[in-house]
């Protein structure tokens, strides 16, 4: 694949964590079911995971910034592989999952998937590219830049959501702590 299928690969797997993340807000607004504390978390790490892949687009591609990727992407993963075993063997009498089902999963099932392809994605990225570090900066295509603000505004968005939802404190159940 040449560089600039490599660029389009990279913006094209950023929009897909924007799409997972207008997902998550269709599921808190859309169908007002708030997200519990190990979701947002889970959100938090789909940000990171678009935040190294926008380095990318700006910086050229580094072994640093996949680096971040996968860091962010097994904190994310475990996250959501936590979530997966609390409620893998619920008990008696409790509800199975939390959240409505997507397709079958309920969304930190599909979190787990997510963050096992990124890190996947990153380890086939790091045999693909060379580094870019002594590399002059380039610049970005249109289709990239409008990639960017739209991952930028939406990770923006969730961050001002928990904020409302939560305050500066930890975020409890559905909310702030008491």
């Amino acid at each position: 694949m040449n560089k600039q299928g490599l660029y389009v690969a990279n913006t094209c797997c950023m929009l897909i964590l924007v799409g997972v993340l207008l997902g998550a807000f269709y599921f808190q607004y859309g169908l007002g079911e708030d997200p519990c504390p190990l979701c947002l978390l889970q959100r938090m790490g789909m940000i990171g995971v678009a935040l190294g892949l926008s380095l990318n687009t700006f910086f050229g591609f580094s072994k640093k910034h996949f680096a971040f990727v996968i860091f962010t992407a097994v904190v994310g993963c475990g996250f959501s592989t936590r979530q997966v075993l609390l409620h893998i063997s619920p008990e008696p009498g409790a509800p199975l999952g939390y959240g409505t089902p997507f397709f079958g999963m309920h969304l930190y099932t599909w979190g787990v998937l997510i963050f096992v392809a990124c890190i996947l994605g990153s380890a086939i990225f790091l045999f693909l590219i060379e580094d870019e570090r002594e590399a002059p900066p380039r610049a970005a295509s249109w289709f990239e830049k409008i990639s960017f603000y739209l991952m930028f505004f939406i990770c923006t968005a969730n961050l001002l959501s928990t904020f409302l939802m939560c305050g500066v404190g930890p975020c409890c159940e559905n909310g702030p702590c008491p």
